[in-house]
């Protein structure tokens, strides 16, 4: 008997999905895993397979954070509670599946450039539940007391004067990726758990300049891909916006991917 899947998890922030991220749960779906969306808000994306879970299962945010606070910061607080509280494996809802996917060591961590530069992405991510990184932010995040290093001074300035109870929303408001790919960066170097992140190939092959090949024939992604490649990241919030409110054309790489992976709109 193989090792079971792990349990993929993704986070969304209203009432309807889109073309691109239903596809990247059917994708996951197709390779063999169980996904669990864990939702905002009333939802039935009809999508056979996916379960929905309410975020407050794992992440309940205080109200005026949930009010005010951009959607993609409350994803980045909401995986770190899910690394905590599970052994999920979490994935941006713009990722495509291209093999199951693997953890290594506890760990599902890439670099987001050549040769182990750059940073660590946060798109895909797992980290064990006694992870010293996730610790450290989780202590940063539940302890208004403690401004974090890895804001600028001015940053941790503007932080020291804003009322307690208003100190996380106002941290995300300065810093959006405060609790993400720079707060992970920061933590996992300070521990040295970086030397578990896995070469760009695995999760994140294709750089996020380059986001506009996938509406091109196949081989401007493929040059990118390796046998080791699990996921590709789409990352459409760098896509030019033409191409990000359509469907791909025929013969693209996104148009051949849906029709291997079965994949109706």
């Amino acid at each position: 008997m193989g090792q079971a899947l792990p349990v993929i998890a993704m986070f969304w922030k209203g009432s309807e999905l889109g073309w691109f991220e239903r596809l990247s749960i059917h994708s996951f779906l197709h390779q063999g895993h169980v996904v669990k969306l864990f939702h905002t808000d009333p939802m039935d994306p009809q999508i056979e397979g996916l379960e929905l879970v309410p975020v407050q299962e794992v992440y309940d945010p205080p109200s005026r954070l949930a009010k005010n606070a951009a959607p993609s910061f409350l994803a980045d607080i909401f995986r770190l509670y899910l690394m905590k509280k599970t052994d999920f494996v979490w994935m941006d809802s713009d990722i495509l599946a291209v093999r199951p996917v693997s953890v290594q060591d506890g760990y599902a961590i890439s670099w987001s450039g050549p040769n182990s530069s750059g940073q660590i992405n946060n798109a895909t991510l797992r980290l064990p539940s006694d992870s010293a990184a996730l610790d450290l932010l989780l202590e940063h995040i539940e302890n208004p007391e403690i401004v974090p290093e890895w804001m600028s001074a001015d940053q941790r300035r503007m932080v020291e004067k804003t009322p307690v109870g208003r100190r996380l929303l106002k941290q995300g408001k300065l810093l959006r990726i405060i609790y993400g790919p720079r707060g992970l960066n920061h933590a996992l170097q300070k521990t040295g758990e970086h030397v578990h992140a896995r070469p760009m190939d695995v999760y994140s092959p294709v750089p996020w300049w380059l986001s506009d090949l996938f509406f091109a024939p196949p081989a401007g992604v493929e040059a990118f891909v390796s046998e080791d490649t699990q996921v590709v990241h789409l990352f459409k919030d760098q896509m030019r916006k033409y191409n990000a409110r359509r469907q791909p054309p025929e013969g693209s790489y996104l148009d051949l991917f849906a029709k291997s992976v079965g994949f109706e709109s």
